[in-house]
Formats: C-alpha cells, sequence, structure tokens
C-alpha cells in the first residue's frame, strides 16, 4: 500500500465530503414549497451523514501520520434552482462521489480497515443515491411531483 498515495485519496474524499455538507445545508436553506418540511430534514440529514464522513476520514488521515485537507471542493452556485435541480445537483454529486471511492478501494489492499472504513462509506453513499432517485422518480401512479 503507497500512504503517500492513501492519503493524498482520503484527503480527497474529505474534500468531496465537506463540499456535500455546505451543499446540502444551502439547499436546504433554499428549499420552499408545500414540501419544504421533509426537505429540509432530508437535506440536513445528509449534511450530517457527509459531516459524519469528514469526521472520519480526517481522523485516519492523522492516524496515517497525515494532516487533513482543509480544503473543498468548488461547489456549483446557480442561484435560483427548483426543488427537482437541487435533487439532480445533489444526486449527480452522490454519483461522483460513489465512483471515487469504488475506485480508491484498490488503493487499500492489503489494509482490512481501509478497505472496510471505505466500503461502509460506500454502502451509505449508495443509501443516498438510491433516496435521491427515488425523490426524483416520477414513473408511478402513486409518485407526487414536486
Amino acid at each position: 500500500m503507497d500512504k503517500k498515495k492513501v492519503l493524498d485519496a482520503l484527503n480527497l474524499d474529505l474534500e468531496h465530503e465537506m463540499s456535500a455538507m455546505v451543499r446540502y445545508l444551502h439547499h436546504s436553506f433554499i428549499v420552499t414549497g408545500p414540501t419544504r418540511g421533509p426537505l429540509v430534514s432530508m437535506f440536513r440529514r445528509q449534511a450530517e451523514d457527509s459531516m459524519q464522513h469528514a469526521i472520519k476520514l480526517g481522523e485516519k488521515v492523522c492516524a496515517l501520520g497525515g494532516h487533513p485537507s482543509v480544503k473543498i471542493q468548488e461547489i456549483y452556485e446557480p442561484g435560483e434552482q427548483s426543488i427537482e435541480e437541487m435533487l439532480a445537483e445533489d444526486l449527480e454529486m452522490e454519483k461522483k462521489h460513489l465512483n471515487l471511492y469504488e475506485q480508491q478501494l484498490s488503493l487499500v489492499q492489503g489494509s482490512t480497515a481501509l478497505k472496510l472504513m471505505l466500503e461502509q462509506i460506500l454502502v451509505e453513499e449508495t443509501a443516498h443515491v438510491e433516496e435521491l432517485e427515488m425523490y426524483l422518480r416520477t414513473d408511478r401512479k402513486t409518485a407526487v411531483k414536486v
């Protein structure tokens, strides 16, 4: 296992989780309409999940002798957005994060603890993707358009 590559990857993950936390909080502030309450709760829960991932990653960087990044990945802020646009943006970012974690699994071969940590985050990121896909799904008679 190449420790420098692992530390760089974990710091990149940390930066993505920090940006996700900011983006979700921002969406929780600006969402409006009759479905605002449940969406605020969902966005803030996602922000909390991103914060927990960031904490795990930052702690692991320190445990491995590195220094956790304070950067965040650039966040696209288009101004006014519909609920669908916010959810689609979040889904796109979650899929990117999921792919990033998938690719990084090869870097931690030989470290069961690191592999399990990344796999647990992958499970949680997959749940985020699935939840956002369900919010955006409008193919059923029972689906409510937001």
